[in-house]
């Protein structure tokens, strides 16, 4: 992370009612704030590269076949490669095509192409303008990351000096 990242960090840090995060600042335990910002968060974002398996995996092949099965030459040539990437908004609308008569399908490829951000990533989201996603609803955002990931111990020193 850059410096204006680490001061934002550091600023949510100090600001963070959790009783977890109060009481690891007030010891100074730097593990257990790196660990906290690790975990899992209640937002969603993409996961950036899907593979074909798991898109394939998340189709309603027994219900929808017959109204996906002309675009199948069309997911064929968006996972050309073995795997797609989900993250840039054309990406995402060209899914949103391709399954468009299919809700189930479409809301089982946006599941799979989503997973939950750590509590780093959510406070760094670019967007959760995305369509769909997260629990597979058409109503669930989905953000792109900024930072992805966990911090590191001395993410955490860092952005806690930066903030002092």
């Amino acid at each position: 992370m850059d410096n204006t990242q680490l001061t934002t960090f550091g600023t949510h840090i100090r600001a963070n009612s959790d009783t977890a995060v109060v009481a690891a600042l007030a010891a100074g335990n730097l593990g257990d704030i790196r660990d906290w910002y690790s975990g899992e968060s209640d937002a969603w974002v993409f996961v950036g590269q899907m593979g074909v398996d798991s898109a394939v995996e998340s189709l309603d092949w027994a219900g929808e076949y017959a109204s996906f099965k002309d675009d199948i030459p069309g997911l064929r040539l968006l996972f050309d490669n073995g795997t797609y990437n989900v993250d840039p908004p054309g990406a995402r609308e060209a899914l949103n095509s391709v399954f468009a008569s299919c809700p189930n399908s479409k809301s089982g490829i946006l599941a799979a192409a989503t997973r939950h951000a750590t509590e780093l990533e959510k406070i760094f989201m670019a967007t959760t303008t995305g369509p769909g996603g997260g629990d597979g609803s058409a109503q669930a955002q989905s953000a792109i990351v900024v930072v992805s990931g966990g911090p590191s111990t001395q993410d955490v020193d860092r952005a806690l000096e930066l903030t002092a």
